[in-house]
């Protein structure tokens, strides 16, 4: 990979991009962040960059920029994800859905290679229906808390709970929300998330110290399972390139569905006035727009980049 001919407003593009996946990635249940990052045209890069992150400073620079972009995105989800859904569900589930309809043009191009293979239609048959119907399946653990005094033993699972949601930011279909669903602590890790960036709150300096330990601990696993993951990935990428292009278009079939599931199905908010349908046809046109526009210009970038 040569991203030596980067220049600063791709950091910033990049950075633009991980907060997006942040936000999104964390505050709806069923999407993974490596399902966004596919969306938005990131996913091959990303996973190059950070497998071959120690080679050069351009990839440090790279994967920097996007997971600075990914904590910062996290951290407004923590924030907002419960007022836009309580207040604007229409046209949040709008923008997100025009969103992953904008990114479909550009991810039908690169399955031309493989139009002729029938593993790559097994491949898209399989994981699409897998997707949906795990999705409907799926029923949240009972929910926890976070100790206020964690011990040795409490900091070691953390860690290894890194570990095992590093997977959401690189493998495409886990989704980090739904692996702390099931495990109970997804209102519980946002709720800490909230704390921790609640500065001068009533009691933030009694709950600040642990929560920063486990948190640090946590990211700690997290990054570690990125970088392993990451070399998995590609490998096989570069392997199955084709079958790897099917796969990707799977969890996009998938995400409107899934979506609207999550967001309208199963939200107990949900609600719909004139000023929301309006508004939600407006974002959802926009959205479609931004992203195609986003992946013509990511196509042009690869080219220059001779990615």
């Amino acid at each position: 990979m040569n991203l030596n001919n980067l220049h600063k407003k791709d950091y910033l593009l990049t950075l633009l991009k991980g907060i997006l996946l942040g936000l999104v990635s964390m505050g709806i249940p069923g999407l993974s962040a490596s399902t966004i990052a596919i969306i938005l045209g990131m996913y091959v890069v990303v996973v190059e960059a950070i497998s071959n992150i120690f080679k050069s400073k351009y990839n440090l620079l790279f994967v920097l920029s996007y997971i600075l972009g990914y904590m910062i995105g996290s951290a407004m989800a923590a924030f907002s994800v419960t007022i836009l859904f309580n207040n604007f569900p229409l046209v949040t589930t709008f923008i997100i859905l025009g969103m992953i309809i904008g990114s479909m043009p550009d991810l039908i191009i690169k399955l031309k290679g493989g139009l002729k293979k029938p593993s790559c239609w097994i491949i898209l048959t399989i994981l699409t229906c897998g997707l949906i119907l795990l999705n409907f399946s799926f029923k949240s653990g009972a929910e926890v808390e976070f100790p206020k005094n964690p011990d040795i033993w409490y900091l070691v699972r953390m860690f290894f709970i890194g570990i095992i949601t590093s997977a959401t930011f690189i493998i495409p279909g886990i989704d980090f929300a739904i692996v702390f669903l099931s495990l109970g602590i997804y209102y519980s890790f946002m709720n800490m998330l909230t704390s921790l960036l609640s500065f001068g709150s009533s009691g933030y300096f009694e709950t600040f110290l642990p929560n920063l330990e486990i948190m640090g601990i946590y990211i700690l696993g997290y990054f570690i399972g990125v970088f392993f993951f990451s070399k998995l990935i590609k490998k096989f990428i570069y392997k199955y390139k084709d079958q790897t292009n099917f796969a990707s278009f799977a969890f996009i079939l998938a995400a409107p569905i899934i979506v609207v599931k999550n967001c309208v199905i199963d939200n107990q908010a949900f609600f719909t006035t004139t000023p929301q349908i309006v508004g939600a046809i407006i974002g959802g046109i926009a959205a479609f727009i931004l992203i195609l526009f986003l992946g013509i210009r990511g196509r042009k970038r690869e080219k220059h980049l001779k990615l």
